[in-house]
């Protein structure tokens, strides 16, 4: 390479670091950070710019009067090679410390649902994030200004030829292009090549930023489903043409239909069209009960932003702005509501499609994740805007009620005439594929009963297909089709009826499979699900001898399907709905098996299970209210499982393989991962499973020494920077959120309120951590002290102080909370609260 042409080569390179340095300067002061700290990296990124421009290098032009050292060959390679290295802060420093991201350690592998992209961050998430976040800024900003110094030394600035900056750029600058040298063009390719990966790294750090749920393949696997040419019927009913007219004023069409309508197939083929045909950009969202975000709507609009955000520039620069000015690593709802806001007023004619919002678990509660706050919200932020909204889901009064005060509102009803040539065309289809031995009239002909029998519910034709056996004359066939039940929750009726006419050990099975497949807090694996229905109460171990030999097909057929019929089916998952356990990579033809999911054939089979007495649970009241019971019966039973399951002699030891070994206990994970999550989910803890909470956070539990180096492990991994890690059971029901089980403990005696065995932070630190009001407040009334020094010098009510929600603020406030103690930063509470953007608080 010719002399002048290695300092050509550097121009770029400085600029994407100065871009870089300037993208971490934007991270800085989160929330705690130390005004050293903010110091510092003023100074570098001073002295980085300076030295820049005493070489000759700025605003991505090469002066003239360069630096003769920049064309030595060997200087240039050093000089190269330091620049890399400050660029390479794009992929470390430009994303701040992130709560979601726990370690994953050989001793005790995760389920990816502690490390998911959801937006809801757990308490333990939380207590991680408390404790991490300095070391990692404090290292990367040192790692700066050594590597600023280390330049200073290798070419020492000249400033007195820095005047020549303001001569007329030389033909060195990149942007003329006429007579290019060879290596001219590898520099631009390099350098386009650096840009790219920067701009993958910003939508990596939006993505994490904004929170949304992990993608699934409903859209997808909705599409593969559709038979051509059918859902075009939607595309000529006057509702749709109307709603899709361009406008300047908002609009939104709610298609609404029974459940097994095909509604979700049909939104899929409008999503397909309007990415086709719709002007303004299109971002769509299949809210489903298999998947994560089905307890929180806003989840919806998480998910938009990211398809804004990757389908539109001016999307993308409103949210990159909001970003920069934001110092949490995830957005609060408050934040994701305003940012959503502004991008469809920025963007005007977004296209937002919503499938599936009457599967979402807050139909009726009153919170703010239920669907009518979300309605609410969403009529909010989309206001005097021209953003064209579609909702598809079964008709319900709430939904109803909020859909009909946006602006622009248009509903349509899908009816069986409707839908009548695409389920023939659906069931001729499948009896094509299942009774290939049969001649064209005989498949004709079963094929328009199951049609005519269906009512329009295409998931009442799709629970046909075990009964059309090749082996059946067509007479028996047409017998069959005659005495199924019509309507889905009278197909549903025979299925349980026929669970419930078995011998008791079939039955007990049948109905333990239906409860953890309806009612776990993910979809279990066959392998989980194996180990899961064995749990009965009383029992003191797990009984090896009721494994099954082998993981087979034949057992999946025989011991799941074949039990519960049409209400459960068996799905191999891609790598992009996994539930992640670690055994996830299939090593085997019994892996292929065993990992598989195991699912409800519709999500109508749990809303007719919630209105179904199992045993132990035979209350008879209305509807609404037997749902409500019952949702808190099968969480307390599976509560009570869990509990039961990780208290097994010798449990634990299954955790305890090294990265490639495979786990002999699959189960495990899941219910150490969510026997207090279904607790939490109970809304009145029963005497029974209170005193297995109460015998687990026990330090007399045998248990227990491996239930605290799992959770050490999963909060602290190796970090060097926390010593104190024994966390004790007291600790442990404080960060759960536990909060009769922590009054518990205190009516016991058996606690400490100045309990430093974790972080060097007390009880009362990590409830408002957690954000635990009741907690809070319960141990504020045992004597807890309220102005405790604790992990870096903070006090509570430094920790309450960033929380946009400062109910716990007010409370230590009321109890006499110090807003004068300084954390180890300088900073006072109130410094806090300005900081995270909070001026609420009355201090």
């Amino acid at each position: 390479m010719e002399p002048v042409g290695l300092a050509v080569g550097l121009v770029g390179l400085f600029s994407t670091c100065m871009d870089v340095v300037q993208r971490i300067d934007s991270y800085r002061t989160a929330g705690r950070d130390s005004r050293q700290l903010d110091a510092q990296l003023n100074t570098a990124m001073h002295l980085f710019e300076r030295w820049g421009d005493g070489v000759g290098i700025s605003k991505g032009k090469l002066s003239d009067n360069h630096h003769p050292d920049l064309d030595n060959p060997r200087t240039y390679a050093v000089v190269q090679g330091l620049l890399n290295s400050i660029k390479d802060f794009s992929a470390t420093s430009n994303e701040p410390p992130s709560p979601k991201g726990l370690q994953k350690t050989p001793s005790f592998p995760l389920s990816s649902e502690i490390s998911s992209h959801g937006a809801k961050i757990s308490r333990w998430q939380k207590t991680t994030w408390a404790l991490r976040g300095k070391l990692k800024q404090t290292s990367h900003v040192q790692a700066l200004a050594s590597l600023v110094s280390d330049l200073y030394s290798v070419v020492s600035p000249d400033t007195q030829s820095s005047t020549a900056l303001t001569r007329n750029p030389s033909f060195n600058d990149l942007s003329i292009s006429a007579g290019e040298q060879p290596y001219a063009v590898e520099i631009r390719e390099l350098l386009q090549k650096v840009e790219e990966e920067m701009e993958a790294e910003r939508m990596r750090d939006l993505n994490l930023w904004l929170g949304a749920p992990p993608p699934n393949d409903v859209f997808s696997d909705s599409n593969d489903k559709r038979l051509e040419e059918t859902c075009e019927w939607i595309l000529h009913r006057d509702e749709f043409i109307e709603w899709q007219t361009p406008s300047s004023s908002g609009k939104l069409l709610w298609i609404k239909g029974p459940a097994g309508f095909g509604k979700t197939v049909l939104c899929a083929k409008i999503v397909q069209e309007l990415e086709r045909t719709a002007q303004g950009p299109v971002a769509h969202f299949f809210l489903s009960s298999r998947y994560e975000g089905r307890d929180d709507p806003f989840s919806t609009i998480r998910a938009w932003l990211i398809m804004l955000v990757q389908r539109n520039l001016t999307a993308r620069d409103i949210v990159a702005r909001v970003r920069l000015s934001q110092h949490e690593p995830l957005a609060t709802q408050a934040t994701i509501m305003q940012v959503f806001r502004d991008v469809v007023v920025g963007v005007p004619g977004c296209v937002l499609v919503l499938d599936g919002l009457d599967e979402c678990a807050g139909m009726t509660s009153t919170d703010t994740k239920s669907v009518p706050h979300f309605l609410q919200e969403l009529h909010k932020a989309t206001s005097n805007t021209a953003t064209k909204i579609l909702i598809s889901s079964r008709g319900d009064p709430i939904i109803q009620q909020g859909l009909s005060e946006f602006t622009g509102y248009s509903e349509y009803t899908i009816v069986p005439d409707d839908v009548g040539p695409d389920l023939m065309a659906y069931s001729s289809k499948l009896v094509k594929a299942k009774l290939p031995n049969k001649d064209e009239p005989t498949r004709a002909s079963i094929a328009r009963k199951m049609k005519d029998r269906s009512e329009g519910q295409f998931q009442w034709v799709k629970l046909q297909e075990g009964s059309l056996r090749k082996g059946r004359s067509r007479k028996q066939l047409e017998r069959e089709i005659d005495e199924t039940p019509s309507g889905l929750d009278s197909l549903y009726d025979r299925e349980w009826n026929r669970i419930n006419a078995m011998g008791d050990s079939d039955k007990e099975r049948a109905l333990s499979l239906l409860q953890w497949t309806a009612f776990a807090l993910r979809p279990l694996t066959v392998y989980e699900i194996t180990e899961a229905v064995l749990l009965t109460e009383d029992m003191d171990e797990l009984p090896m001898e009721e494994m099954p030999d082998c993981v087979d097909q034949d057992y999946v057929d025989s011991m799941i399907l074949e039990l519960c019929g049409s209400l459960i089916e068996v799905r191999h998952v891609s790598s992009s709905e996994s539930t992640g356990s670690p055994e996830r990579i299939q090593s085997s033809e019994e892996d292929s098996i065993g990992l598989q999911e195991v699912h409800l054939s519709h999500f109508s089979v749990k809303e007719y299970l919630l209105l179904k007495s199992f045993p132990g649970n035979a209350t008879i009241l209305s509807n609404e209210k037997l749902r409500v019971t019952n949702e808190n019966f099968h969480n307390a039973t599976l509560a009570k499982h869990c509990l039961r399951f990780v208290s097994f002699p010798g449990a634990w030891e299954s955790l305890k393989t090294n990265e490639n070994e495979k786990p002999t206990i699959h189960f495990m994970l899941y219910a150490v991962d969510k026997w207090f999550q279904h607790c939490r989910d109970v809304k009145a803890i029963d005497p029974d499973l209170q005193r297995a909470i109460n015998a687990f956070l026990n330090d007399k539990n045998q248990n227990w020494p491996f239930v605290r180096e799992f959770v050490e492990t999963k909060i602290l991994g190796d970090e060097p920077d926390v010593q104190e890690r024994s966390i004790s059971p007291f600790v442990f029901a404080v960060c759960s959120g536990l909060t009769v089980t922590v009054a518990h403990l205190i009516q016991e005696g058996n606690f400490d309120m100045d309990d430093r065995s974790f972080g060097n932070s007390t009880p009362l630190f990590w409830a408002c951590v957690t954000e635990s009001k009741d907690v809070v407040e319960l141990l504020l009334d045992n004597g807890a002290d309220i102005n405790a020094i604790c992990h870096e010098g903070r006090t509570p009510l430094h920790i309450s102080a960033e929380d946009e929600d400062n109910e716990i603020t007010e409370l230590l406030l009321s109890r006499g909370a110090d807003v004068s103690v300084v954390d180890d930063t300088g900073h006072t509470a109130l410094n806090v609260a300005s900081t995270a953007g909070i001026g609420q608080a009355s201090y």
